[in-house]
């Protein structure tokens, strides 16, 4: 009984097992497996999209609308002037104007008066400048007690001209930092020069498109508030974003050529912050993303501004941790139930059933909520409950499987055996008429050696007894219908078929003679004076088959050869033989036979007896 639970305990250990370094590991097992599956997640379930975020595209169409098809600061300055008409709430650049600083250049004196129409925010890069950090600095107000995160703090910075800088509204840090596969999947909050702290490009045009006043930061971990709005910070102090796919990037995107032909109305701009950037390779940063190969670096700063401002921020919660061991342990031992107590396509439906509800239950659980859970290492310890249970259920099951066709294979012929395991679905075993040669044996004076001796020493010696004369019954490729006291009846030429039969038979039983003589001689069965073994030999047709009702069967064969080998084996009893062959198994041998004369046999008449010398 032990032994039938061993798989289902070991898939609770292995459950368990998985649960606890679900646990323990936490994020650094399987991390880029949970980072494409949270891609895909993120992707399949539709967010929302603010209307206050505009991106205008300094594209291919821009270029071809300019003057020398080269796109300056002049044009720049135009395009400023055109968005600075229709009121926006502010603009914010993904270009950095580090180049060609000489304020008298008449494109630079235009583009500087174009940037103090408008409120701009000004992006930087990280750089080697380390004299300085870039103006206006933002405003930020710090709520003690604060954990500030070491990937905020930077060196050097590369930033616009410093008279630009003196027009704009404010800085912000425009650069991205990709995870290790090189997919920006989150936006550092802050950077940190100096004693001065800037939010990312996407975060500033987030609070101004809100209208939020001054953020402020604090707590253990960080935290970021935008007047009512609390945004948690990742661990490393970056906040996710959900990548935008191609159609929501194209609805909020316009050339810059239709900016400056007036082409855009100017409700379309008014009071909405205005992210200004490139999708052209040698202009803009295009970087890696969830939704595509080449995203622009300033649609993935309007995807988190848009974040920000649809309060759906996909955030990964080590709280979550325990809830997914738990949860993990818990779906992992029911996979390991079904495996142990189903069949197996039952063990597989419910398997993949858990699957299907850890990653349901995590879509829900985004959906509802923008929590991201560990459904990969999850529905991996599922799996791997499952799989335990199942390898160690199909070796018990191979082991029983073996112990029942060794078993079985001593009352019923191995092809049969082997036709119900293989073919559970198939019926009976049906009435098959075919020619057999039967071979009966019978030892000498049994019921007198019975009275003698006590049961548990007539066991012993009948165990050794059958054990070799049935080995020996195999070994010519005969089958042992049954063993019936201590008579043993065996069929040659079924269930399958078997060159020469008769002859095989015939030396089958010359063989029992021979060894039944020589363990008589063995001090055990000499002690007792074990006797003679008899043995009977025909051949004719007979129908074999499954009979029996009531839920008990037997296969065996019915025909006057079987019952005719039961009589000579006995007639051996007043011949004085050992071994009495009937005419048909004569006359269908190639062996050299002894004839024992013309002999009545009760229930069959006179007829031709034979016998082995």
């Amino acid at each position: 009984m032990a032994k039938r639970y061993r798989p289902l305990a070991a898939g609770l250990v292995a459950s368990l097992a998985g649960a606890l370094a679900l646990f323990v590991l936490g994020e650094g097992a399987l991390e880029q497996q949970r980072e494409y599956y949270f891609d895909a997640l993120t992707q399949a379930v539709p967010a929302a999209t603010s209307d206050r975020i505009v991106v205008v595209d300094i594209d291919r169409k821009a270029f071809q609308s300019a003057e020398n098809k080269e796109w300056t600061r002049a044009q720049t300055a135009q395009l400023i002037e055109r968005l600075a008409a229709a009121k926006p709430a502010a603009v914010a650049f993904d270009f950095i104007f580090s180049t060609d600083c000489a304020p008298e250049e008449p494109a630079n004196a235009a583009l500087a008066a174009a940037i103090g129409k408008v409120p701009t925010i000004l992006g930087f890069l990280i750089g080697e400048t380390l004299d300085g950090a870039p103006h206006p600095v933002p405003k930020l107000a710090l709520q003690r007690p604060v954990t500030v995160p070491d990937l905020w703090f930077i060196e050097g910075t590369e930033s616009s001209c410093a008279f630009l800088q003196d027009k704009s509204a404010a800085a912000a840090a425009a650069f991205l930092v990709g995870d290790e596969d090189a997919v920006v999947r989150r936006v550092q909050a802050y950077a940190i020069i100096g004693n001065a702290a800037y939010p990312a490009l996407g975060v500033e045009a987030a609070r101004l498109a809100a209208g939020a006043r001054t953020p402020m930061l604090g707590g253990t971990p960080t935290w970021l508030r935008h007047d009512s709005r609390i945004l948690q910070l990742d661990e490393d102090g970056s906040l996710r974003f959900v990548a935008s796919s191609a159609a929501a990037i194209g609805a909020r995107t316009f050339s810059a050529a239709d900016v400056v032909a007036g082409q855009v109305p100017a409700d379309r701009i008014t009071g909405k912050v205005v992210l200004i950037g490139s999708s052209l390779p040698n202009l803009g940063g295009l970087r890696t993303s969830a939704s595509m190969p080449l995203e622009p670096s300033v649609q993935i700063h309007a995807d988190m501004a848009n974040a920000i401002l649809t309060d759906h921020i996909p955030r990964r919660d080590l709280g979550l941790l325990p809830f997914e061991a738990g949860f993990a342990f818990l779906a992992g031992a029911a996979a390991a139930f079904a495996a142990a107590r189903l069949r197996p396509l039952g063990a597989a439906v419910a398997g993949i059933g858990l699957v299907g509800l850890v990653f349901g239950a995590s879509v829900l659980l985004y959906a509802r909520t923008a929590l991201l859970s560990d459904a990969v290492g999850v529905s991996l310890i599922v799996a791997t409950a499952a799989l335990v249970t199942g390898l160690l259920q199909y070796g018990h099951v191979r082991r029983a499987e073996a112990t029942a066709r060794l078993r079985f294979a001593q009352y019923l012929p191995q092809s049969v055996v082997s036709r119900y395991i293989d073919n559970p679905d198939l019926g009976r075993v049906a009435g098959e008429e075919r020619q057999v040669t039967a071979l009966f044996t019978d030892i000498e004076g049994f019921s007198a050696l019975a009275q003698k001796i006590g049961p548990h020493d007539l066991v012993k010696l009948l165990d050794i007894y059958f054990s070799e004369v049935n080995a020996l019954v195999a070994r010519h490729g005969g089958m042992v219908d049954k063993v019936v006291g201590d008579a043993v009846h065996a069929l040659f030429n079924a269930p399958d078929d078997l060159d020469r039969h008769v002859d095989k038979a015939l030396a089958c039983a010359d063989e029992i003679r021979m060894l039944t003589e020589e363990m008589r001689r063995r001090p055990a069965f000499f002690e007792k004076e074990f006797g003679r073994t008899r043995i009977g030999v025909e051949t004719g047709m007979a129908v074999l088959g499954e009979v029996g009702a009531g839920g008990k069967l037997d296969y065996t064969a019915h025909g006057d050869a079987v019952n005719l080998a039961a009589r000579l084996q006995d007639a051996n009893k007043f011949l004085g033989t050992q071994i009495c062959i009937g005419p048909h198994a004569a006359g269908q041998t190639s062996r050299t036979l002894r004839a024992i004369g013309s002999h009545e046999i009760r229930g069959f008449g006179t007829m031709e007896l034979f016998t082995l010398d």
